[in-house]
């Protein structure tokens, strides 16, 4: 018992590590890296569920080997829903943000669900033995759970640039504007040495204030290149 948690405690300080130091962002999952990432992982799974049948890992070891993905999916998700809070807090105050029920609260009741789902499913308020493999798979949704209320579905155009679900985009890196439709603005930037773009509900009471930011943000830029 003693060796799984020490385990589980490192592993998920490991992850945490690579949370927090954002080595993967959302706009770097494309569909070949999740297909990929989906076979290596079932391959995995079925070969150490091979080793189970044939008795060649005990129950202690599979135990032990589901604690620490549990450990590590708690890490990892804590460490990026932190870095995904300074970003907000260092990218300066919100200049704009089209706020709805949809998009500002019900992620965050959907997150806060997962993580009262959580804190139920570790059994520490319960009657249930408090075993590793239930407190990690508790701690793992609770981490998910925090991940999803500080990740920014619409965008937030601030001082210092537009936080974009769970990066920045510097102000220096936005190439252009338009309006795509009569309320959907289309901006294009640039996001490592690759031009990329996202569209965003503006309703026309806040269209000029946001065409007079953008417009102000461009020529700071032009300023500066100059």
């Amino acid at each position: 018992m003693i060796w799984i948690l020490i385990t589980a405690i490192l592993t998920s300080s490991l992850s945490f590590w690579m949370g927090f130091r954002r080595l993967l962002f959302l706009y770097e999952i494309t569909l070949r890296r999740f297909l990929i990432f989906s076979v290596i992982s079932l391959l995995i799974y079925s070969f150490l569920l091979f080793l189970f049948k044939i008795e060649i890992l005990s129950e202690a070891i599979g135990g032990a080997i589901i604690t620490n993905v549990y450990a590590s999916i708690f890490g990892f998700f804590t460490g990026s829903s932190i870095n995904q809070y300074n970003t907000r807090v260092n990218s300066g105050k919100v200049l704009y943000c089209h706020r709805s029920f949809i998009s500002e609260f019900l992620p965050v009741i959907v997150a806060l669900g997962i993580i009262l789902f959580g804190i139920y499913r570790s059994a520490l308020f319960s009657e249930l033995p408090a075993t590793p493999i239930r407190i990690s798979t508790g701690l793992s949704l609770i981490g998910i759970g925090l991940w999803g209320i500080t990740l920014r579905p619409v965008p937030e155009f601030r001082i210092k640039g537009i936080v974009l679900l769970d990066s920045v985009v510097d102000w220096q890196n936005m190439l252009s504007y338009e309006w795509f439709t009569e309320e959907i603005l289309e901006i294009d930037y640039t996001q490592d040495d690759s031009i990329r773009s996202f569209k965003t509900l503006i309703p026309p009471e806040n269209q000029l204030k946001v065409e007079r930011l953008l417009s102000k943000k461009m020529k700071e830029k032009l300023e500066e290149e100059n």
